[in-house]
């Protein structure tokens, strides 16, 4: 409850009153009257705190205060009054009284724009909802407040309570985005919340939300993260809070967890022993424990009794308070981390009797989340007593419960749960359908602890339906989270790395025995690998049937195999299991749709839909249904089957992987250009254009198109734009009509302005803005910007005025170099001179290298000190060997792809390559030299690249390259709206250069829009 804030005008009023004796009490006497009604309530409250005051007494001042406040038009303290008598409602657990009331204070204080007080009304209406369970309406009138309590602190930055307010709000919604299951979210508003305790030396608020990121970080799978923000929360604890005993039985319960979680379980188990013996003690004098540690935040806040109240009243700041925290929250958590061990144990009946005292817990209290969660455990006690109707519907409940209060984390976890029942009666068709819907949630949570664990078990369900190959595509996937957990635990003592380690064992050597039975070793080598098993080769030798030849360890872009161990490292994906992700992430997609629209759907309680809501739950929740079918379908749909029997050992790690694409989306968001990402995947029978905009999820749109036909017709396509003068307009239009006219409608919704590319195979021989729509080339409507996969950590790079600029050309000299089996001879470049001295003329802070000066030796060195890095010289990107391309430097040296990785760019904004050329020999290869070049110069830590697709003419560069520069030089615009710019230039203007040879050779490969 908040103190009521009397409006200036009343003040005065009370300040001079009447002299003169009236017979009847006046209007100002009255409303004196009132507002002390009020005082006396808030007094009684107060002392309600400490056990010394009346809930009942101070609801009957409030009520005459709003009844006096109402006969005179006092609008600012009815609204106070009707503020206390919800708050009273409130305490008492009489929520939907409670609401009333706030809501019409809400009104009021909108009404008379009370900007200062409307805060308060949205706050208790938002935790009202949050005691009810309906977290996204709590969030819908939690976050007006805070913008609010923001805005009022910029206008009052002397006072000291909008802060309090502040820090208490923010929690309060991260308390509710963590209960929704977005860990993320939670994780935000809790590192904002930490930041200002911080900054306000507040002590044990600090601590309090450090326990609360460890939580979160928890759901979220970094377990050292949590294990630093539990020990940095005892340790402060100890410093300068000993007393709040309940906070620190709350951290020690959440260590226990955590420790459990990583395999440790008999320090598990001590600490949860040492936080239920701290509840013990606070539950034997609980209503002392209470009242002390409210009386130690009392005397710590300064006796504030607006933020006083605000505290008190929340479940969530903390195990400072009452019955919230004590009595139940913390005991029942605590019976629950006990009764895990005990079931980890097979001692079910001990584990089942504190289960039920938890559940009976959660119930008297009415707390939903605790109350699903145990549900599930009894249901897992069940399960492994193998009473599977009974631990079905106990998941059920539990599935309603987060189905009702949107936490989609706690719906994933479930479903994922009943999939294991189903599995275990050998229903496995049924469990599939079950964990792809379950991993669908986990995914968009960002829940990756559970998702690795249901890709296990999903490929445990493909194992046993004889389909190794799937089961191998899935459990790879489960062994790379791991591993992404894994990697996050590597400063933390050795003991706890091993034991978590043995938790998750399983899944490494489920996987390692399928290759193997796959005929699969060395892979099956490298899954051991990481998991540091010494036993590796004894392991292999028990599982090998007969003698086995050895396959080549997949390539996907790492030089060779390392075969020390690497905890950090991760499986590759196969070309043919990547695209089996691809296509299962395609139905993972529609799932995680129809589930945001249901759960958006659900937001408006049952009682209050309109039966066109109630309409579309039904027909959402029978699609789901379909979904889970889906799944099994697409297992043996004829493109899946092709794609297991063609597994093979090529692959390139510059893909981009369509499990990837959802992450772009926010990417997408940010640009200042409209833009849209263009995947094209070439399968046995189609062209699917995967597409992704920032406002949907990616979607697929099939063109019946065989890559026979389709690389003829790249093949026709390149022989024609090679050659200047010639006409590729024919072979243009056709791939326009594959490639762009199946997704005109998509880039129109989305008012594109650039397409993103990321080509797949012999697509990447061809540049993009060489399409023919029939009447203009694509160049004229979109930017284009290529993308690899190192690409999207951030798509967009703002221009800037300043580009300090390192350029070097091979101007003169022949060299002879060896490519492949025949020599070829480079000469120098004379227009490459005029480019640079051009190049230098245009942009300030130039530094010019020629000839025998631009070598290795001396060029790469500088290059991290320059934001553009420009090498007018020979380039050779080899097809068919990506590692051997090579970029020719000044005095002869050349540099391979595999030198460029150990270069470090982190400063460099564009590597431009003005004499690159692709070298073809007489078939197409599949176009990884292309973007493995833009890939590898990427990961240098440079933010883009510019290379070519084929040798264009020395002076038509020289062209292109001055007109690059002079519109970048202007920090007006991007890299890759410069480049489409200078090809435009070309495109349009007067000259001999405006055929596609000259102007569509060159791509920009990157973050460059």
């Amino acid at each position: 409850m908040r103190l009521p804030v009397i409006p200036l005008t009343l003040i005065l009023t009370l300040a001079s009153p009447s002299l003169a004796q009236a017979p009847t009490p006046t209007t100002e006497e009255q409303i004196t009257q009132a507002v002390m009604l009020n005082s006396n309530g808030e007094s009684l409250i107060y002392k309600d705190f400490f056990g010394v005051g009346e809930l009942q007494a101070a609801l009957e001042n409030f009520q005459q205060a709003l009844a006096i406040f109402k006969k005179y038009g006092a609008k600012a303290g009815e609204a106070n009054s009707l503020v206390n008598i919800g708050y009273v409602y409130f305490r008492k657990g009489e929520y939907g009284k409670a609401l009333e009331y706030f809501q019409s204070s809400l009104d009021i204080r909108r009404k008379i724009k009370d900007r200062q007080n409307e805060w308060i009304s949205l706050s208790y209406i938002g935790e009202v909802y949050v005691n009810l369970g309906r977290y996204p309406q709590a969030l819908e009138y939690y976050q007006p407040a805070l913008a609010i309590i923001k805005e009022l602190k910029a206008a009052n930055s002397k006072d000291s309570n909008y802060p309090t307010s502040e820090k208490i709000l923010l929690a309060d919604i991260g308390a509710v985005y963590f209960r929704m299951g977005q860990y993320t979210k939670a994780l935000d508003f809790y590192q904002q919340t930490l930041a200002m305790q911080k900054a306000d030396d507040d002590k044990i608020g600090g601590i309090q939300t450090l326990n609360n990121i460890g939580v979160v970080y928890v759901n979220l799978g970094n377990y050292k993260q949590a294990l630093d923000s539990y020990e940095q929360g005892l340790a402060n604890l100890q410093e300068c809070c000993s007393n709040y005993i309940g906070t620190k039985a709350a951290i020690i319960n959440n260590l226990a967890s955590t420790n459990f979680s990583l395999g440790q379980y008999k320090k598990s188990l001590e600490l949860a022993e040492e936080s239920a013996n701290i509840y013990s003690r606070i539950n034997h004098d609980s209503e002392k424990a209470t009242k002390q540690e409210i009386k130690l935040l009392y005397d710590y806040l300064g006796q504030n009794s607006q933020a006083l109240q605000q505290v008190a009243s929340r479940a969530n700041v903390g195990d400072a308070f009452g019955k919230d925290s004590f009595q139940f929250q913390g005991r029942a958590l605590n019976l629950n981390n006990i009764g895990q061990i005990y079931l980890s144990l097979g001692k079910y009946d001990q584990a089942l009797k504190l289960y039920q005292q938890a559940l009976n817990i959660y119930k008297e209290n009415s707390y939903k989340p605790g109350i699903a969660v145990t549900l599930n455990n009894i249901a897992k006690v069940q399960s492994s007593l193998g009473k599977y109707p009974q631990a079905i519907e106990l998941n059920q409940q539990a599935l309603a419960i987060y189905q009702e209060v949107g936490d989609r984390t706690g719906e994933g976890v479930t479903i994922s749960n009943l999939g294991q029942i189903y599995q275990k009666q050998g229903q496995q068709e049924k469990a599939s359908g079950l964990y792809q819907q379950a991993l669908a949630m986990h995914r968009q949570v960002s829940d990756k602890v559970s998702e690795a664990a249901t890709f296990k078990l999903l490929g445990d369900t493909l194992s046993a339906q004889n389909q190794p190959q799937l089961a191998i595509a899935f459990y790879k996937q489960s062994v790379n989270l791991t591993e992404s957990i894994r990697q996050s635990l590597r400063t933390i003592p050795a003991d706890i790395q091993k034991s978590y380690t043995e938790t998750v064992a399983e899944r490494y050597r489920r996987l390692a025995d399928l290759l193997l039975k796959q005929n699969r070793p060395s892979e099956a080598q490298q899954v051991l690998d990481l998991l540091k098993i010494q036993e590796a080769n004894d392991f292999i030798g028990n599982r090998r049937s007969q003698p086995q030849t050895t396959t080549a360890v997949v390539n996907t872009g790492q030089r060779g195999v390392n075969t020390e161990p690497q905890p950090s490292q991760k499986l590759p994906l196969q070309p043919q299991e990547q695209q089996i992700s691809q296509k299962y992430s395609a139905i993972q997609d529609q799932a995680i749709a129809l589930g945001q629209e249901l759960t958006n759907l659900r937001k408006t309680p049952a009682n209050a839909r309109t039966a066109t809501q109630e309409k579309r739950i039904a027909e959402l929740v029978k699609l789901e249904q379909t979904i889970m079918a889906e799944f099994n379908k697409f297992t043996k749909t004829p493109a899946v089957v092709a794609l297991v029997q063609q597994l093979s050992v090529n692959s390139g790690q510059e893909n981009l992987s369509l499990r990837q694409l959802n992450s772009l989306r926010d990417n997408l968001r940010q640009l200042n250009k409209k833009a849209v990402l263009l995947y094209p995947l070439v399968l046995d029978d189609r062209l699917e254009l995967v597409v992704v905009t920032a406002d949907t999820p990616p979607i697929h749109r099939p063109v019946p198109v065989k890559p026979a036909e389709l690389n003829q017709v790249i093949n026709e396509f390149r022989q024609t734009i090679v050659i200047p003068y010639k006409d590729s307009k024919i072979p243009a239009n056709k791939l326009y009509n594959w490639l762009i006219k199946p997704i005109e409608n998509d880039l129109k919704q989305a008012n594109a302005q650039a397409i993103i590319y990321a080509p797949d195979s012999k697509l990447r021989y061809i540049p993009l803005a060489a399409l023919y729509d029939g009447k203009n080339w694509l160049i004229e409507r979109y930017i284009i910007n290529n993308i690899t996969a190192a690409s999207l950590t951030k798509l967009n790079s703002k221009p800037q005025a300043s580009l300090p600029t390192l350029a070097a050309a091979f101007t003169k000299g022949d060299y002879k170099v060896a490519v492949g089996e025949r020599q070829e001879v480079f000469s120098g470049l004379p227009f490459a001179k005029v480019e640079v001295d051009n190049l230098a003329k245009t942009i300030k802070d130039t530094k010019i290298l020629f000839d025998n000066d631009f070598s290795p030796q001396v060029t790469i060195p500088q290059m991290n000190d320059y934001k553009i890095v420009h090498l007018a010289t020979h380039g050779m990107l080899v097809s068919g060997d990506p590692e051997s391309s090579f970029i020719l430097f000044g005095n002869g040296d050349r540099v391979t792809l595999k030198d460029i990785e150990n270069w470090s760019l982190p400063n460099v904004d564009l590597v431009v390559l003005s004499a690159c050329q692709t070298g073809l020999g007489n078939q197409l290869g599949n176009g990884q030299e292309i973007l493995g070049l833009g890939y590898q110069i990427q990961l240098t830590g440079a933010k883009a690249s510019i290379a070519s697709l084929w040798a264009v003419s020395d002076g038509g560069t020289q062209a292109l390259m001055d007109g690059f520069y002079s519109v970048l030089k202007t920090g007006n615009l991007t890299k890759s709206e410069a480049l489409r710019t200078a090809q435009l230039s070309l495109l349009t203007g007067n000259n001999q250069f405006n055929y596609p040879y000259y102007w569509a050779s060159f791509i920009i490969i990157g973050n460059g829009l």
